[in-house]
């Protein structure tokens, strides 16, 4: 998911490699953002479809029949102009709304990502502190064993020498 430029690491959106998790998380929160979610969840929904159903069923009754001609005068005749610029123009936001919301979605994916290398970095220190308590305990135990080697040959020492022996025998 990462590209790299001449030895300089990018997250995706132009991130620049050491972003800290807090910076995408600002990012992903912004008003625009949350702004672009909002439209894109609800622009995927079926109360959207309904809306759309009722709207184009209404611009056609009043534009093309007579039914409510009294109450509402006909705007916009066949070829429906104004309609087509109309959902043109939805099509244009909603599409941009769209882009933005897989942006943020991507922000939210970097983000986990970048918390999760935090999170591998501190284990690994944490990994490397143990092992080296762990080498620290190991080669203490090594400085016991080898002091009570020589604390065992300094006994066996003691038995075997003749001051030894003839303290024993009086």
């Amino acid at each position: 998911m990462r590209k790299k430029k001449e030895n300089i690491t990018l997250l995706p959106l132009g991130l620049p490699e050491g972003t800290k998790p807090e910076q995408v998380l600002k990012k992903m929160h912004s008003v625009e953002g949350k702004l672009a979610e909002f439209i894109s969840n609800w622009a995927g929904s079926m109360p959207f479809v309904y809306f759309h159903v009722i709207w184009f069923s209404l611009w056609f009754v009043i534009n093309s029949t007579g039914y409510l001609h009294s109450y509402i005068k006909s705007f916009d005749p066949f070829p429906y102009g104004l309609l087509t610029m109309l959902v043109s123009l939805e099509a244009i936001f909603l599409a941009t709304f769209i882009m933005i919301n897989q942006n943020r979605q991507t922000l939210v994916d970097t983000y986990r990502e970048l918390e999760e290398e935090q999170e591998e970095e501190e284990e690994e220190k944490v990994q490397e502190e143990l092992e080296e308590d762990v080498h620290d305990i190991q080669k203490d135990l090594d400085d016991i064993k080898n002091a009570m080697a020589f604390i065992q040959q300094k006994i066996t020492a003691l038995e075997k020498s003749p001051v030894a022996t003839s303290d024993k025998k009086s």
